[in-house]
């Protein structure tokens, strides 16, 4: 007789995250893991550049002031801590705190005018060691 691999202990490495856009925690988290998620559309996840491309005009739509973009894109998009942001933005790390979180209440804001809700995105053992 034939043998059939099945992978029975796959559910217990891939886990599901919920994303609730309408307010300022979820987008923080989606902002937080969008490079998790942009290594799953490169493995054919096309839910993954949906909510990227999303994302993308999300904070465009958001009316951000130069200052707000730039403490979001060291914050999120290069992954610096504020201290480092600061730093380099040369001012205090509460100021970098403040324009982030100014700048995530307008990117929510815009989800909420888009009737958005929640997504869930799901990631598995592979995607974390890609990630």
């Amino acid at each position: 007789m034939g043998h059939v691999k099945v992978d029975i202990a796959k559910s217990d490495r891939s886990y599901a995250v919920k994303y609730a856009l309408n307010d300022a925690a979820g987008v923080r988290s989606l902002l937080r893991d969008r490079h998790r998620i942009s290594s799953a559309r490169f493995r054919g996840d096309t839910a993954a550049s949906d909510i990227l491309i999303d994302l993308h005009s999300a904070i465009n739509s958001a009316g951000l002031t130069e200052r707000q973009t730039e403490a979001i894109a060291w914050v999120y998009g290069v992954d610096l801590t504020q201290e480092k942001a600061a730093a380099i933005m040369g001012i205090t790390q509460q100021a970098v705190a403040k324009m982030a979180d100014e700048a995530v209440e307008k990117i929510a804001a815009v989800y909420q005018r888009w009737d958005y809700g929640k997504i869930t995105c799901e990631y598995s053992e592979t995607s974390q060691q890609a990630a």
